[in-house]
């Protein structure tokens, strides 16, 4: 057995070994860290009313003083989650017909809404809700795709496990929120192995958030091990014929 050939096999099962690491913990306090396990600080949550409506969201209505007839037709128009805002960003609601609401706050889209109703119903009295908004979550999880939230809030850590949680090839120190920040785009990074994850801009998603993780490289020796293996007993094949030849 030639030196090379030797020297080929710990390296490999060095990687090999390598890639069989446990998981990592989450919210682990590292040295650097801004917070500490006695006083965790977290994120402050925006106030539902001030929820900027997009495309997606899942909006609640609650009417007083209104005729049983529109309240029938305002439940016949409803899901069994409320009132979704279609691609366009338009609500369809009876009487006022469709509505353009995305853009709109939710406090501001109570007001709006109110108006428009005011031109066919007297007084109308209503309170506008965000029950649900979607995310989409991508990479190395369990269950990727678009996620509903379970309320008016949702963490990322809502998220992940609405995702199945981050899978064994995935990396947790350096997840992406992808958000729309009018006509821009902006991208948070997250690690989710510190405890600092508690404290980021990015803890609490909005409508249309994109959460990325990304594969860690063993996973990419792993799907090419037998590519690597084949080149690897090539080149010794070809180092004990050249030997042979001497």
């Amino acid at each position: 057995m030639t030196k090379t050939f030797k020297l080929s096999v710990i390296l490999l099962s060095a990687i090999i070994l390598s890639s069989c690491g446990k998981r990592l913990i989450y919210f682990q306090e590292k040295e650097n860290s801004k917070n500490k396990y006695s006083n965790i600080e977290i994120a402050k949550p925006e106030s539902p009313r001030d929820h900027i409506i997009q495309a997606g969201d899942v909006l609640g209505f609650k009417f007083n003083t209104i005729s049983s007839e529109l309240a029938n037709e305002l439940k016949t128009a409803a899901s069994a989650d409320g009132y979704l805002i279609n691609e366009n960003g338009t609500l369809f609601l009876p009487y006022a017909g469709s509505l353009s609401i995305s853009g709109l706050t939710i406090k501001e889209s109570e007001a709006f809404i109110k108006k428009e109703l005011e031109k066919y119903i007297v007084n109308p009295q209503l309170e506008v809700t965000l029950n649900s908004f979607r995310v989409t979550i991508l990479g190395e999880v369990r269950v990727p795709g678009i996620k509903m939230s379970p309320g008016d809030r949702m963490t990322i850590i809502d998220a992940l496990s609405l995702a199945g949680d981050i899978d064994i090839d995935g990396k947790r120190n350096n997840i992406k929120v992808i958000r729309q920040a009018g006509d821009k785009k902006t991208v948070t990074f997250i690690d989710m192995s510190s405890v600092d994850v508690f404290k980021s801009d990015a803890y609490y998603l909005k409508s249309n958030d994109i959460i990325y993780v990304e594969s860690l490289a063993k996973k990419a020796f792993k799907e090419n091990i037998v590519y690597i293996s084949l080149a690897t007993t090539l080149v010794n094949t070809f180092l004990i014929i050249a030997n042979l030849l001497k």
